[in-house]
């Protein structure tokens, strides 16, 4: 199957003087290139001047217009979390009243120390997802070689392509995998250091395009972001050339579950994109969303279809918290921590065999493949809250 035709982002309008602290800088094709832009500092300015999720409505502009949504509960979540009880109808509206807490708080007059928590806040959330994420798909390295380095790529701050043996952070990371027993040489070193660095520099676009920008998700966009999240990280049977950015050409498998064809990606992954189109426009019609389930729903359809020879997982990752931080303000760091990764693996490969035992069916034959998955993001979206509130108020 010949590979999508590549197409580079369209020139838009500078967003310099809109977001403080964002500095644009010439554009380049090289997606090994960090963009200047303090995450931190332009998710507040877009949260202080959109977020209403306290009297129960948030304002985004979708497709060039400016559209209120009424946050409202979907019926698709699930009372178990990994076997473990879960109410969604006590902790949605729990969430909503943390939303009324946060609206308060960033629209009320904060020091520079609470404005300066705040952004810091989220920057360190950013680098917890990233962590997170990784160490579910066993990429990376330790949170504090991590730390270091998305903190410094989310405020806009440029980090060289490669180490030498004297850099710090060479030294951590060969430290940390001689404790795990894993090669120590150059080439496995750089990797992990590479894997940190392109994964912050991926999500700093895709949220910058489709939260800051306003950008549709795409295939393109979806493209774009792997490309910046694989660059010059080989594939174990392929080296990123082959495969950065294009959909891929032979069958893969995790476990039991084989993911679509090669073939059928391209119709599947524009279906996809056409249906969240269709929702979002549902949505602005009714004037009603779950940010929650619509991310939650997409997360689900893209890592089943699995267009990538790798990075699916990271990249669903990246879809689900550009979608929460565009529709509802939520970041969430699913994976830091050995039960949690355990719990989300476990609650994503049973919507992977769900999908797979009802394959070929009609979609109004399908049950509701997401719903578990729903109701992990929704506990990780009201902890999320919880702690960000903490973090201005202390």
């Amino acid at each position: 199957m010949p590979s999508p035709t590549k197409r580079y982002k369209q020139n838009r309008p500078s967003l310099e003087g809109v977001f403080e602290g964002l500095k644009i800088a010439p554009t380049s094709s090289d997606p090994g290139a960090t963009q200047s832009i303090n995450l931190g500092r332009s998710l507040h300015k877009m949260m202080k001047s959109s977020l209403r999720l306290g009297h129960g409505t948030v304002s985004r502009s979708v497709r060039g217009v400016e559209t209120k949504f009424t946050i409202t509960q979907d019926d698709i979540y699930d009372y178990k979390i990994a076997h473990k009880d879960f109410d969604p109808d006590l902790v949605f509206p729990e969430m909503v009243k943390l939303g009324h807490q946060l609206q308060d708080l960033l629209h009320a007059r904060l020091n520079p120390e609470q404005e300066a928590a705040f952004e810091n806040h989220i920057l360190q959330c950013l680098t917890r997802m990233v962590y997170g994420s990784n160490m579910i798909e066993n990429a990376g390295a330790g949170l504090e070689v991590t730390w270091n380095l998305c903190m410094r790529i989310f405020q806009g701050d440029q980090v060289p392509e490669d180490i030498g043996e004297r850099d710090e952070d060479y030294q951590r990371i060969k430290e940390e995998r001689l404790r795990a027993m894993l090669p120590t040489n150059s080439t496995a070193i750089l990797r992990s250091r590479r894997e940190i660095v392109q994964h912050a520099k991926a999500a700093t676009h895709m949220i910058t395009q489709l939260c800051l920008q306003g950008r549709e998700l795409s295939e393109e966009l979806i493209m774009e972001t792997h490309r910046i999240l694989t660059y010059k990280v080989d594939a174990e049977s392929a080296a990123w050339t082959q495969y950065s950015g294009v959909y891929r050409s032979v069958d893969v498998c995790a476990g039991f579950n084989t993911f679509a064809s090669p073939g059928s990606i391209p119709s599947k992954m524009k279906d996809m994109v056409r249906q969240l189109h269709n929702d979002i426009g549902q949505a602005m019609n009714s004037g009603f969303l779950d940010p929650i389930a619509l991310a939650a729903k997409y997360t689900h359809m893209f890592v089943n279809i699995h267009p990538f020879l790798d990075g699916n997982g990271r990249m669903c990752r990246l879809i689900l918290n550009s979608m929460l931080l565009k529709f509802g303000s939520f970041i969430v760091c699913l994976g830091e921590y050995g039960p949690d990764r355990s719990a989300y693996l476990e609650v994503a490969s049973a919507a992977s065999q769900l999908e797979a035992t009802y394959d070929g069916r009609e979609e109004e034959e399908k049950p509701v493949m997401h719903k578990e998955l729903a109701s992990l993001i929704l506990s990780h979206a009201k902890t999320g809250l919880k702690k960000l509130i903490k973090a201005i108020e202390n």
